[in-house]
């Protein structure tokens, strides 16, 4: 069923061009909604510039203090726009039993993994999971790749 959806939406596309600008655009919100999280990052805390700074020859101080900073700020905006929840209730470091059928992309097994389900093992991450995503929409005409445009000092 999903080949003759596809099939359809490529010809229709090919043959409406309302239709393939509408697809365009949901596409660039698509992407434009991948990053938004990412561009509040860069924009409040700085985040990227961290990362992809060389502190390795920065003393430990330096280092502390721009962390203390980044993290607060780039909190703030996970929590304006996320709203965040534990996968699993459990306090870490809990013997749980993971089930038979359970989602593996909401538990990632580790250590000494053989055989099947039920597995016993100790918590030692509750895991995240979106309980709400509040992203607005790019204006038109935005270039949603752009995390952070060059920044130019006019003298």
């Amino acid at each position: 069923m999903q080949i003759l959806s596809a099939f359809k939406a490529f010809f229709r596309i090919l043959s409406d061009a309302d239709f393939a600008r509408q697809v365009d655009e949901l596409d660039r919100q698509t992407t434009a909604a991948s990053l938004a999280i990412l561009v509040a990052l860069q924009r409040e805390g700085r985040m990227i510039d961290f990362l992809l700074e060389d502190i390795a020859n920065l003393d430990d101080d330096q280092v502390g203090a721009a962390a203390k900073e980044i993290q607060r700020k780039c909190q703030k905006v996970i929590k304006d726009f996320v709203v965040v929840a534990p996968v699993r209730d459990e306090r870490e470091g809990s013997k749980i039993t993971v089930e038979d059928g359970f989602d593996p992309s909401a538990v990632r097994l580790v250590g000494k993994v053989a055989g099947d389900p039920p597995f016993k093992g100790v918590l030692t991450h509750h895991g995240w999971k979106a309980k709400e995503v509040r992203i607005s929409p790019i204006p038109p005409g935005q270039d949603p790749t752009i995390i952070t445009p060059a920044e130019v000092e006019i003298r």
